[in-house]
């Protein structure tokens, strides 16, 4: 497939995953196999013209679908609910049986002790409540940065963070209703992770890889377990 039809594809699957609480973005570029290779162009402005169609997508899909997806969420939140949770769980064990299968005896050890740990965060993440979130201009700032950062690591929601800190009806609500004193605050959060983000996951991959794949899967696992 056309690598640029394949980020754009890709990103209008993010866009959608975005508005649905429970699966992450970067789950959708791992699916695509396009993961790497995005964190790669965000980080080091490398082969930005493949991010025109990803935007592109997410943002037909955001823009397009929000209001549908919306309701449709809060119709048919469980059957929403459980395709995603199986979804994450199948891939998260793919991912890791793909990885593990590659690994060396002697980092077995340190490959199931990062998996069980990442599976028991992505649980716990998935699982957060009783947070009262304030919402101000600040606070939107921060929940827009770690919103965006979970964007980008597999595994763990933006959308399900907002949701159980209370604040998913407002931004997404903000979305469909063009609401800029909403959107504003938090847009700009989105892109000071957009900036600082990649660079970390860049290097962290270039060093520990296998680790970090795994790491992925467990939170994919967990999160997708915590969803059903």
């Amino acid at each position: 497939m056309n690598m640029k039809l394949k980020f754009l594809l890709a990103g209008f699957c993010i866009g959608i995953a975005e508005l649905l609480p429970g699966i992450s973005g970067a789950t959708v570029a791992l699916m695509f196999g396009i993961y790497k290779k995005l964190i790669e162009c965000i980080s080091k402005l490398k082969n930005l013209d493949l991010l025109v169609p990803l935007f592109l997508g997410m943002a037909v899909s955001v823009f397009g679908f929000s209001n549908l997806i919306n309701f449709l969420f809060l119709s048919y939140t469980n059957l929403f609910e459980l395709f995603i949770g199986i979804l994450m769980i199948f891939y998260g064990a793919y991912l890791f049986f793909t990885n593990i299968q590659k690994s060396k005896r002697k980092d077995l050890f340190l490959f199931l002790l990062f998996f069980v740990l990442s599976v028991g965060a992505g649980i716990a993440i998935g699982d957060l409540s009783g947070i009262d979130a304030s919402v101000g201009n600040f606070s939107l700032v921060v929940y827009g940065f770690i919103a965006f950062s979970f964007l980008l690591v597999p595994g763990i929601s933006g959308s399900a963070f907002l949701l159980a800190i209370g604040i998913y009806p407002l931004i997404i609500g903000s979305v469909a209703d063009l609401n800029l004193s909403i959107l504003f605050p938090f847009a700009i959060g989105m892109l000071f992770s957009l900036v600082a983000m990649p660079h970390l996951i860049e290097r962290l991959l270039l060093k520990f890889d296998k680790y970090i794949y795994v790491i992925f899967a467990g939170f994919i696992l967990g999160a997708g377990s915590s969803i059903i």
